[in-house]
């Protein structure tokens, strides 16, 4: 009980810090911890809950979706996804980028855009219209007068982050989540930002995947790159992508892999708002090795004290790293740290140095 406490607090601190844009653990430790607490409290609402409340402090009008806006579960490994596969009986697969942005919900009446709203907690967003209106690629009139919502992912191209935010901001992610809710200069900042449709509801019956992004191309929406195909050829997809990934245009981290039939999409149904026909297959993070100097305490704005390792410069993904948080005291002391030691660097989610593992101290 002790240890599902402290996972519930950790989840919720971590997801608070995402959602007001200080993220202080990556994406695999916060699953990490989901996973835990699943294991010991598999319906517990810090398991099944999605995104997070929009802050009592937002200035932007709260709005509730139409249709709830769910997210998507995760696998790790080939294994896992192999047995998530078998669940169904599917014949053709469906794969296109799990991309690292703002979700965003565009609703369109009689051909015209009417609304823009961000995810929330999957039931309540933010109108956020006045801003994500002078997105280039959010179209502002569509060639169809049918009552239509789009889903997709607000994000900041890394060639404009480089030359006009890196100095400033962290990553390409935060620097857009940021934008979309900025009220500073009349939200004019957002014309830096591309919005990318993955997803449409209308009384218009799509019987695949591929043919929902077919038609949103021709409505005037920008898409990611997809495939289809059997499974042996998703895993192909899958590991071409991955290997490719740094010359992507804008921040991924992972691949979304889904049965293209709608129809048998929509009988699988879903579960705590995450559709059991479609996963997202997290990449694996690259490693680097290097040696730890020093080990320092670092206390944040909130007063929470966190261990800082002090490495020997190493680049991971281009980037040179030599200060790494350890995020909470239970990871320092479970990677039992010591000057001197020989560790695994990453960046996690391509963005957050992370010490995978102590080469000197592996359990």
């Amino acid at each position: 009980m002790e240890r599902q406490e402290e996972l519930k607090k950790l989840i919720r601190e971590a997801k608070t810090d995402y959602y007001n844009l200080t993220p202080n653990v990556s994406d695999q430790q916060y699953d990490a911890w989901v996973d835990e607490l699943s294991q010991l409290s598999p319906n517990d609402e810090d398991v099944v809950a999605i995104g997070a409340a929009p802050s009592q402090y937002s200035v932007w009008e709260k709005v509730k979706h139409e249709i709830p806006m769910g997210s998507l579960g995760k696998v790790n490994s080939e294994k896992e996804l192999d047995e998530w596969a078998l669940k169904s009986n599917a014949k053709e697969w469906f794969i296109t980028h799990k991309i690292d942005g703002s979700s965003m919900e565009l609703v369109y009446r009689g051909g015209k855009l009417i609304r823009c709203v961000t995810r929330g907690d999957g039931i309540i967003g933010e109108n956020v219209t006045h801003n994500i209106s002078k997105v280039p690629s959010v179209p502002k009139s569509i060639s169809t007068t049918d009552d239509i919502t789009v889903r997709g992912e607000v994000v900041m191209m890394k060639n404009v982050f480089g030359s006009k935010y890196s100095e400033e901001y962290a990553n390409p992610r935060n620097t857009a989540a940021g934008k979309v809710r900025e009220k500073k200069g009349g939200g004019e900042a957002c014309k830096d930002l591309e919005f990318l449709a993955y997803w449409v509801y209308s009384e218009n019956k799509i019987k695949t995947m591929q043919l929902t992004m077919q038609w949103l191309k021709e409505l005037g929406f920008k898409v990611p790159p997809y495939d289809n195909g059997d499974f042996s050829y998703i895993k192909r997809t899958y590991e071409k992508e991955a290997l490719s990934r740094d010359n992507i245009p804008y921040e991924i981290d992972g691949m979304v892999v889904s049965i293209s039939d709608l129809e048998l999409l929509e009988e699988m149904g879903s579960l705590n708002g995450r559709p059991k026909g479609q996963i997202a297959w997290k990449f694996d993070p690259a490693m680097r090795e290097t040696r730890v100097i020093d080990i320092k305490w670092q206390v944040g704005n909130s007063g929470r004290i966190t261990p800082v390792a002090v490495v020997e410069p190493v680049e991971v993904g281009g980037v040179t790293i030599t200060n790494i948080s350890l995020h909470n005291l239970s990871l320092f002391h479970d990677l039992a740290l010591c000057s001197g030691d020989r560790v695994l660097v990453s960046r996690r989610n391509d963005v957050i140095p992370y010490i995978e593992k102590n080469l000197d101290h592996s359990l």
